[in-house]
């Protein structure tokens, strides 16, 4: 990550990193640290988060706020204002009205019949001069780094957006990263990062889970030794995700007991779902932690499912199931294990 920023900066070009990996795998812990190297360093950035988990610190991401904060308008200036700075940085009429209509202000008769006389075509090339428009700014207010973290939660025309900034040559020195969990849309690197440096988190190896239980633990000031039969059994459990294994440290006991965060995130899951999706669910749990395509078909012909490959596409982009060349895993151990734990009373002994 420092190289490919030192790289932008020396090469005075735009590059994109995309960070991806299930839940807990320290997709934002390893972004935030690098933010506080990059800020450290004496150079500015803007990191935004999804709305549903923003932090009251950070930036809440939409299409509306990222042009404001590229733009470094307040929120509490007038409209008046906001016009002058849109008026300064767009490089054409059109994109003056068209970055005016995205900020939400209102538009007279006239600009609209402008805007809407343009074809899907000709708005693109406004909106990717927009795009060039608003990163010539950022780098003339000297932004080095733009971060948007759990981009598989944001809409299909926030995508549309923000690939305007990953599909494009910039020359200008910044750096994009954006973070996701192998879910939706994000179940492969989509198409509009196909260009980004890809960077999947892994699992942790043994010494590594060891460093950051005692880590983890001292900090809390918790002794080392007395908790040392809790490490062993949450680092096995966790099975590398560092997420999990401090939720484990915590867990009154982690050799039985799931850690209760994840197992609210699970059931918020679920309970989303329809009720043929969460049956299969806890079906091809009960087959083990890998259950293959024939396990599926069995189930889907038995309960009469009408479209079960659209059904086996959605369990797929839950994020909590993936599929290998021969066979379906749920995506870590603990998963599996708290999918077993679901038994709302929707749909308590439907699974035989």
């Amino acid at each position: 990550m420092h190289s490919l920023l030192n790289y932008a900066e020396s090469q005075n070009c735009a590059k994109t990193i995309y960070i991806y990996g299930i839940t807990g795998s320290g997709k934002t812990h390893l972004v935030n640290h690098f933010i506080d190297c990059v800020k450290s360093a004496g150079k500015r950035y803007l990191a935004f988060n999804q709305p549903h988990n923003c932090p009251a610190h950070k930036l809440k991401f939409s299409t509306f706020n990222f042009i404001k904060q590229l733009l470094q308008i307040e929120s509490t200036v007038t409209d008046v204002v906001i016009k002058k700075k849109v008026n300064l940085v767009a490089s054409s009429s059109l994109s003056y009205l068209r970055t005016l209509q995205l900020l939400g202000l209102s538009l007279n008769q006239n600009q609209r019949n402008t805007l809407e006389k343009q074809t899907p075509q000709q708005m693109n090339k406004i909106d990717q001069l927009i795009a060039c428009d608003l990163i010539d700014y950022a780098a003339h207010s000297r932004i080095a780094l733009i971060t948007i973290d759990d981009v598989h939660h944001l809409t299909c025309t926030q995508m549309q957006f923000l690939r305007l900034f990953t599909e494009q040559e910039y020359a200008q020195p910044i750096l994009f990263i954006f973070t996701a969990q192998p879910k939706g849309l994000f179940t492969s690197v989509p198409e509009w990062l196909s260009l980004a440096h890809t960077i999947p988190l892994k699992q942790l190896n043994q010494d590594a889970q060891i460093r950051l239980a005692k880590h983890y633990l001292a900090n809390r000031g918790l002794s080392i030794a007395k908790y040392q039969t809790k490490i062993n059994v949450a680092i096995e459990r966790a099975a590398g995700n560092p997420g999990f294994l401090q939720q484990l440290l915590l867990t009154p006991n982690p050799q039985k007991c799931n850690p209760t965060e994840l197992q609210e995130v699970i059931d918020n899951i679920l309970t989303g779902m329809p009720i043929e999706l969460i049956e299969l669910f806890l079906f091809s749990a009960l087959q083990g932690f890998h259950f293959s395509a024939c396990q599926l078909s069995q189930f889907t012909q038995q309960k009469h499912i009408y479209a079960p490959l659209c059904l086996v596409q959605k369990m797929l982009c839950s994020g909590l199931v993936v599929r290998k060349s021969d066979h379906y895993s749920f995506s870590h151990p603990l998963i599996w294990e708290g999918i077993k734990n679901y038994q709302p009373l929707l749909v308590k002994g439907s699974v035989k």
